[in-house]
């Protein structure tokens, strides 16, 4: 295969994949990983193009700026990686700042014809390779896990071949205005084509981050209420179970607290549906506000919800309802009508095997929750012998 043929099937198959990877990314512009993603194909395909017009466009445009504009389209690719694994903005600006530098001292280097000024590039670009594998293999886990490590071995592998062509550039072509003359080199050109082989690859895997991602929002939305964030039944259900084996198999105590909002009809009635859903709202992120992170909290009905308290006693598990109950007793939530005010009875109950399990748990959190209406509401019931028989 020839230069030209090279470079001719390579922009039309970077196309392709740039324009799926683009409508992919401008439909789930959420997936904040998918658009720098986009962003990175295009720069490699302005790159490639550039790369291949060489000899017929100003080698300014040929050879410098297609250097950084494949710089530019890695460094994003990394900024994509990071952001499916890591999910933390980045706070140090020191690496865009580095980037910006290199390309300024590149920019000035090749302008002012200094050899070896494409070690400027080809250097940033294998930290580049390697930063991003080092990103995947530490904090790819998880549904990542799998799409991590197989990308972490693409971005090894590309930073080899970078490092092979640093240092056939160095040899051969130190100056890099000159490269046009490596358009007969056979080495020159099985390079390139090793880099184009691992940026497919490399393509597949971001597709692969998109399809992960999705199918763990999905996993997550079947997992959690609609309308306060918290999780549903089912998602308790399946974490209940999982813990009272836990539990048995250890023998440590677990508790439930069962809490419903009092006179919540009411609330409705009077100041509407809307309210209603806003105080639901509220009681979730104040309630998640107190919990240990081991702790699970999910709506099981209207305005019930349920707290599951591993390694909790019941004695302990009173004292965390109390809080609970004495937080929303005290929040005053802010509303186009009027303030939202509002209180709870909570019933709470340890597993206890004679008694059914997690299932004979649950309902005697409900029984001694009712029991605490049956107090005067807005108060807090252990299970008794009156409400487990």
């Amino acid at each position: 295969m020839d230069y030209g043929t090279f470079f001719f099937t390579n922009i039309a198959s970077v196309t392709v994949f740039t324009v799926c990877i683009s409508l992919l990314a401008w439909h789930n512009r959420r997936v904040v990983g998918t658009c720098w993603f986009a962003g990175g194909l295009i720069a490699g395909l302005a790159k490639l193009i550039l790369q291949g017009l060489e000899g017929k466009v100003p080698t300014v445009l040929a050879s410098m700026v297609a250097n950084e504009l494949y710089l530019v389209s890695f460094m994003m690719q990394l900024m994509g990686l990071r952001w499916f694994v890591v999910r933390k903005p980045m706070l140090s600006r020191w690496p865009m700042i580095a980037i910006g530098l290199v390309l300024a001292a590149y920019t000035a280097m090749f302008l002012l014809r200094i050899p070896y000024s494409g070690n400027v590039i080809n250097i940033p670009f294998v930290v580049v390779c390697g930063a991003s594998a080092w990103i995947l293999l530490k904090y790819g886990s998880g549904p990542f896990a799998a799409v991590s490590r197989v990308s972490a071995v693409i971005l090894c592998a590309e930073m080899c071949v970078a490092a092979y062509r640093a240092v056939l550039t160095n040899l051969s072509y130190m100056r890099p205005w000159e490269t046009v003359h490596a358009q007969t080199d056979p080495r020159w050109l099985f390079s390139l084509a090793g880099m184009a082989f691992l940026a497919t690859f490399m393509v597949m895997c971001d597709l692969w981050f998109l399809v992960t991602e999705l199918q763990r929002e999905l996993a997550e939305q079947a997992r959690t209420d609609p309308l306060t964030g918290a999780m549903n039944r089912r998602a308790m259900e399946e974490v209940a179970l999982r813990e009272t084996a836990r539990s048995i198999r250890h023998g440590h105590p677990l508790c439930t607290i069962m809490l419903d909002i009092d006179h919540f009809k009411r609330l409705n009635d009077l100041r509407g549906h809307a309210a209603g859903d806003c105080a639901l709202q509220a009681l979730v992120r104040r309630v998640q506000n107190l919990l240990r992170g081991q702790d699970f909290f999910a709506r099981i009905g209207g305005e019930e919800f349920a707290i599951l308290l591993p390694d909790t006693s019941a004695s302990a598990g009173i004292l965390t309802a109390e809080r609970v109950r004495q937080a929303i007793e005290a929040m005053e939530i802010p509303y186009e009508t009027g303030p939202i005010k509002f209180t709870v009875s909570a019933g709470v109950a340890q597993l206890d095997l004679a008694n059914g399990g997690w299932e004979g748990m649950l309902k005697s959190a409900d029984a001694a929750m009712y029991e605490a209406k049956e107090q005067g509401r807005n108060a807090v019931a252990i299970q008794s012998p009156k409400n487990t028989a």
